[in-house]
């Protein structure tokens, strides 16, 4: 279930690419989708943040992540 909720924020992130965008697409599916509401309120229950406050925390970690990537491969390129 909570593995579903970082996969659904990781397909809108990839798709919408600014925090603004993604968050308001990913509200907008919660607002469509109580399920979906109630996965991501135990979701951030387990990661120890507010919902109000989850989805952008996860998408910091996940451009992180991803700038991470680019770094060790420009480090090969050297």
């Amino acid at each position: 279930m909570n593995n579903d909720v970082t996969i659904i924020i990781d397909d809108v992130i990839k798709q919408y690419r600014t925090l603004d965008l993604s968050e308001e697409v990913f509200r907008s599916m919660m607002d469509d989708d109580p399920q979906l509401e109630a996965d991501y309120q135990e979701w951030c229950d387990t990661m120890g943040v507010s919902s109000r406050k989850g989805f952008a925390y996860y998408y910091e970690e996940y451009i992180e992540q991803q700038d991470s990537v680019w770094d060790s491969l420009d480090d090969q390129d050297e």
